[in-house]
């Protein structure tokens, strides 16, 4: 089995969720890609690399808690991203 950081999934698609409610992370994957590099190193990883591994990240995955906390930092990430972008992304827009 491969090694793999759960929490990249989770961000993933709570970036994705985000980026429909804001017009301008919607419409550059540059600023999409930066929010989930700069939540995914503000968040410890959860690996996991064997079965009982994958199934025991997974139940704790599911946690409304946890997924709210991931929702905050996805949140100060978007904003930090947004008032310090890395280059013209948002300029273009």
């Amino acid at each position: 089995m491969a090694i793999k950081n759960y929490l990249e999934d989770i961000v993933q698609s709570i970036v994705k969720e985000e980026s429909e409610k804001d017009p301008i992370l919607k419409a550059s994957k540059i600023l999409q890609e930066d929010v989930i590099a700069y939540t995914l190193n503000h968040l410890k990883p959860k690996y996991a690399r064997t079965r009982k591994g994958y199934i025991l990240t997974e139940v704790e995955m599911a946690s409304e808690q946890l997924r709210a906390e991931i929702l905050v930092k996805v949140l100060k990430a978007i904003k930090v991203i947004k008032e310090h972008p890395k280059g013209k992304e948002i300029e273009k827009l």
